[in-house]
């Protein structure tokens, strides 16, 4: 990968706030908006969120865990849509509960980027969840695409 797309990725996996969030819901295809906050450890990518147990996009995620994010840049008036960089990452969903080794860490994580959702861990009905990449696909401009594997996820982050 060369640095000006290490630096797309980097910038969209650590800048960027939201993501669309695609599940399985009754078996048909399901995109729904998350706040996430990425974590490397020892090489480990994991993308993490925070979600509330009435939001369907939960109850998709314990029926099926496997989903995809895709992550864009920000609109910009001089680009066209389609030249804008963007990252969809397969990935596979695994909740936190508070008793997991890797809690307070992941927790840390995600309030590190949203200190304001401190209350929303006081709530019964939220879970902390990880998602772990498999691969990506990196649009960094127009026809400037690749497939990255889980590992050049991460190596972006740490560079």
């Amino acid at each position: 990968m060369s640095d000006a797309s290490t630096h797309v990725l980097h910038d969209l996996l650590t800048h960027r706030t939201v993501a669309a969030l695609a599940t399985l819901h009754d078996g048909r295809p399901f995109a729904s908006m998350i706040a996430f906050a990425a974590h490397v450890a020892a090489g480990r990518l994991r993308l993490i969120t925070h979600v509330s147990g009435l939001s369907a996009h939960t109850r998709d995620m314990l029926a099926a865990p496997e989903v995809c994010l895709l992550i864009t840049a920000a609109d910009a008036p001089d680009v066209m849509p389609q030249a804008l960089p963007r990252v969809s990452i397969p990935a596979v969903a695994e909740f936190i509960p508070p008793e997991h080794p890797d809690h307070a860490t992941l927790k840390a994580a995600y309030l590190g980027k949203f200190p304001q959702a401190a209350d929303f861990f006081l709530l019964g009905d939220f879970s902390l969840v990880a998602l772990e990449p498999t691969s990506a696909r990196l649009i960094a401009g127009f026809a400037r695409a690749q497939t990255l594997s889980a590992e050049s996820l991460a190596a972006a982050i740490v560079k």
